[in-house]
């Protein structure tokens, strides 16, 4: 047998690539109509909205049409892969032909290193860093809203803190809390509907409504709610189990376990406030953390304020001078953080 071999189930691998060829088609089609929406409405002039059709027609809108490119691309690969593994397993359909899962290995649909999925899914890989660097930007706004509104609302005492009318009202009664949430919606193109009347049409698309679990209270219409920027969030889930499921398959039980909680955060982070919200902010926290400049700052930090106490306790007399010393390996890594060092 020629190449690498990993079992997969034949069936499941062609449901999968009639999946990414409709999700293909459904991204083209709203593709199609958004542009001509955007293009062609009278009723939205001025520099903005010459700015914005700009921006769709040369960024936006191409990169939805690489993304339906590359899922018709991968349905492709999943189908070949489907049919060298019902070759391989004498040809009964539904069979896998060794351990794991994933098809034989070729290109976009793993590799020895990689094998549980295609490559485009795989950490490192320019998708991934993509939606990590988006995330990591959107939690530089999630955070102090969050943490903001939990103030806000603390401060108004524990009845209101629970009252999820009152957290409905707060962007309206709070400029600053407003702003934040604004910035939020944009960067996950949340109701979007609101900043460009063009796209009231398609208020179905962008706006957040109970869809799965209509009128079956609030916490599953919180989780059950539809809307792009939803399903974009949804997808942040989806990846980390997908990281989870890997790591689990490569035997990497601490990788597989802190993926595990983060997905666990993420669904919790669709819980109506107050607890959604102070899932997002530990989950904010996290995607700050994970900078590796961050990260590096932090735990030097963490480091050194070790390091100082516990010469205050073997040796107080070389306190004041270590101290001294920690302090300026922190301004260092300060300084590194900040780009100039």
């Amino acid at each position: 047998m020629a190449g690498t071999l990993w079992g997969a189930d034949v069936e499941q691998l062609r449901a999968l690539a009639q999946q990414f060829n409709k999700t293909a088609d459904l991204l083209q089609q709203q593709s199609t109509q958004l542009s001509s929406q955007i293009n062609n409405n009278p009723a939205w002039k001025g520099a903005d909205a010459q700015r914005f059709r700009s921006d769709w027609n040369t960024s936006h809108r191409t990169l939805l049409q690489q993304t339906v490119s590359r899922l018709h691309q991968e349905s492709k690969v999943l189908l070949k892969n489907a049919d060298e593994q019902e070759k391989a397993s004498g040809g009964a359909p539904g069979s896998a032909g060794g351990p794991g899962f994933g098809g034989s290995v070729g290109p976009g649909s793993g590799s020895p290193a990689d094998p549980w999925g295609p490559d485009w899914l795989a950490k490192g890989s320019p998708f991934r860093d993509g939606w990590g660097l988006r995330g990591q930007i959107k939690a530089g706004l999630d955070l102090p809203k969050s943490v903001f509104g939990l103030g806000t609302m603390a401060a108004k005492g524990l009845d209101s803190f629970t009252d999820a009318e009152l957290w409905a009202k707060l962007p309206g009664r709070s400029i600053t809390y407003n702003l934040l949430d604004s910035g939020t919606d944009i960067l996950g193109l949340k109701n979007l509907q609101k900043y460009i009347p063009a796209l009231n049409q398609f208020g179905g698309v962008f706006k957040e409504s109970p869809w799965l679990f209509k009128g079956q209270g609030a916490i599953l219409e919180g989780l059950g709610k539809g809307g792009l920027g939803r399903g974009l969030g949804w997808a942040g889930v989806g990846l980390n189990a997908f990281d989870t499921a890997g790591y689990i398959a490569a035997g990497k039980p601490e990788e597989a376990l802190w993926s595990g909680a983060k997905t666990a955060l993420g669904v919790a982070c669709f819980l109506p406030p107050p607890a959604g919200t102070i899932c997002t902010v530990v989950s904010a926290g996290i995607a700050i953390y994970e900078i590796p400049a961050v990260k590096e700052f932090v735990n030097n930090a963490a480091s050194n304020v070790a390091d100082t106490m516990a010469s205050a306790v073997k040796d107080p007399g070389r306190f004041v001078e270590d101290t001294g010393k920690n302090l300026a390996d922190l301004g260092k890594s300060a300084a590194s953080f900040l780009g100039f060092g």
